[in-house]
């Protein structure tokens, strides 16, 4: 029984001994190149030394993930930029890898592979997102391909909408922190600037007060007038618990809605929900058109409030604004 090997065929199958077994093939060094596009962009010069002596000592254990350039003979990194660095650094002239047979870089597989391995900063994720943005993915198709909630999402989305004072804290600041610190900003925009410019970084904890200090003292700060306990605010009644008699003085179509005199401190309250796995604030002074059963909640990172089931939201926290 002969064999049927094109040249190109035997080609490859000489310099890829391994390549139909399954086993990783040795490439140079020489002939690998880093993917300029992909997520990560910075590596720790401990870390990288660490593994650099664990390398000249055990070698390289892990095989990288490579895929085939445009360049005939060369190969560009999927997977392993730090190992390979490396490898580099040790002294390596060649290393183990597994070839991709595809030549398009697969930019969520390469987004995944660091998440899961909690190597990107947060500046890194918020930059990867902001270019699928741009690409015409929607948040909800890099929450899908990620495995991310939705919130998740939304909230490093809205990095390139910071001021720079924010994205500067980014660093040494959660993602959850920064993002309350931006949300109390666009309301507060001078506050939130000044009292941050008096630390480098906060917890979630430290931004959470933060932002409610900012809301209650422009609270107290309001213009003079009666007393916030004598203020009053006029809500429709749909928006009130109804009475035991439900029927009883009911509005008709010839009759207005009847109308509760509530006190202006409910109105100053924000009221944080989630809806079907997303965060977002209820809009406590617009009426949904689709009636009382229905609310109007404004999810973080969208542009517009959307109306939705309120048997359907949980409230998460109520703040002070």
């Amino acid at each position: 029984m002969t064999l049927d090997l094109s040249f190109k065929e035997l080609v490859d199958a000489a310099a890829n001994p391994n390549a139909a077994t399954g086993r990783p093939l040795l490439v140079a060094i020489d002939c690998i190149d880093e993917d300029p596009d992909q997520p990560r962009r910075n590596f720790s010069e401990q870390e990288l030394e660490e593994l650099s002596q664990s390398i000249g000592e055990h070698g390289v254990l892990q095989p990288i993930m490579l895929r085939r350039s445009n360049e005939v003979g060369r190969y560009v990194i999927v997977m392993g930029a730090r190992r390979y660095r490396a490898a580099q650094r040790a002294g390596l002239r060649e290393m183990p890898a597994f070839v991709q047979d595809v030549g398009l870089p697969d930019r969520y597989g390469q987004m995944i592979e660091n998440i899961q391995r909690d190597d990107l900063r947060a500046p890194e994720i918020a930059a990867f997102i902001a270019d699928r943005l741009d690409a015409g993915d929607t948040q909800a198709d890099i929450s899908r391909r990620l495995g991310k909630p939705r919130d998740w999402v939304s909230r490093y989305a809205s990095v390139q909408s910071m001021p720079e004072f924010l994205r500067a804290r980014l660093e040494g600041s959660s993602i959850r922190a920064l993002y309350e610190l931006y949300q109390a900003w666009r309301t507060h925009p001078d506050e939130i600037e000044r009292l941050c410019a008096t630390q480098d970084s906060f917890t979630d904890a430290q931004a959470r007060q933060l932002a409610r200090d900012v809301r209650a003292a422009a609270q107290n700060e309001s213009p003079a007038g009666p007393p916030r306990s004598e203020r009053c605010h006029l809500l429709p009644e749909a928006v009130l618990p109804r009475p035991a008699a439900e029927g009883r003085g009911a509005a008709t179509d010839d009759q207005p809605p009847k109308v509760r005199v509530v006190s202006q401190s409910a109105a100053s309250l924000a009221i944080r929900v989630r809806y079907q796995n997303r965060a977002g604030q209820l809009v406590v002074d617009r009426l949904a058109t689709q009636g009382s059963r229905h609310a109007v909640v404004l999810v973080d990172g969208a542009d517009h409030a959307e109306e939705v089931p309120a048997s359907a939201l949980t409230i998460e926290e109520i703040l002070s604004r």
